[in-house]
This record gives structure tokens, sequence and C-alpha cells, in this order.
């Protein structure tokens, strides 16, 4: 960031950042709003026949934006010591109180994907369902969910959903808070 970028860079950081969930809807908002801090994660990519093609680690970082009404992440992943080579994406969670649905929209920048999802919690996790940008139905899910640590897991569908198959799972452990 150059000296002249960093009036407008605080402007928007202002406007978008926010301290915490909106009161209006905080127990809706804790869904997510659990996750808010950063990640360390072990990032696994499957093939078709389940075997494991990319194992690296990853930076999962997610904030209170848009007046505490969405969640906003940025996940960093690939070898660190070779920023070429790392890909990055954010996704913009927001709860809907008409539908108690979240809708979701990764932003995959690094390889041009764009992925919207909807869903709710579950008995004992976070199931959000969508489409991919080939068509294929698409199932993420939180689970295992503790103040610490979750597991993430990635499905896709060719077949309308007769057969789901794993394309990526990840490992989370909460990172210390900066002081």
């Amino acid at each position: 960031m150059t000296p002249t970028d960093a009036p407008a860079w605080t402007a928007f950081a202002a406007a978008h950042a926010a301290d915490g969930p909106h009161p209006d809807h905080q127990a809706s908002l804790d869904t997510f709003g659990r996750f808010v801090g950063s990640w360390a994660m072990d990032v696994r990519l499957f093939d078709e026949m389940g075997r494991v093609t990319t194992h690296v680690p990853a930076t999962w970082t997610f904030t209170w934006v848009l007046g505490g009404r969405a969640i906003q992440d940025v996940l960093v992943f690939g070898p660190p010591d070779d920023p070429a080579s790392t890909s990055r994406g954010s996704t913009m969670r927001y709860f809907d109180p008409r539908t108690s649905l979240w809708h979701v929209h990764w932003f995959g920048v690094s390889t041009g994907t764009l992925v919207r999802l909807q869903g709710k919690p579950s008995t004992d996790d976070i199931l959000l369902e969508g489409t991919d940008v080939d068509g294929a139905l698409l199932q993420w899910r939180f689970q295992d969910v503790t103040p610490d640590s979750f597991h993430w897991t990635g499905h896709t569908s060719d077949d309308g959903g007769a057969s789901w198959h794993l394309e990526q799972a990840m490992d989370a452990q909460r990172l210390p808070e900066a002081a």
C-alpha cells in the first residue's frame, strides 16, 4: 500500500469492519460468529478415487463485517515459502431472518471460482448446499465444532445427489489472539 492509499483503506475498513454481531439477530449470527478469529488449517484435496492429491497448510481468518450483519473470511493456502503458489479466496456469509437461512458466497480469486450456497445448522453441524460452476451439486459441512477446533468437508455430486465424493477436507486449530 502506498501512502496515498492509506486514507481510502482507513475509510474502507471503518465502513466494512464491525466489532461484533448486530444485536437484532445475535443468537442466529453465532452460527458462524463462533469462528471469528484465525485458524491454522491442514488442507487435503482428493481425487474421485479418494486419493489425496494435495496436502498443504493454510490459514483461515473470520471477522464481523457490514454492521455485524455478516461474517467474511479469507482462506490462504499453499507453500508458505512460495508466494507465487499461494491460493487465496474469500467468503461472505450472511443470515436472512426471513428464511432463517445462511447465504454463502465463495470467491476463489486464485482460480476464478464463484460459488453460492445456502444452509443452516443441522443436528451436530452446519450444512451448506449449492451448485459448483460446472453444475455439480455441492455440500460444505462444518463438523465437530469446539471453541478451539473444527473439521470442514466439501463433497460434490455429478449425478444429482445419488452419490457424493469427498473433494476437500480441512482440520482447524484456533490460533492465539494477537496482542
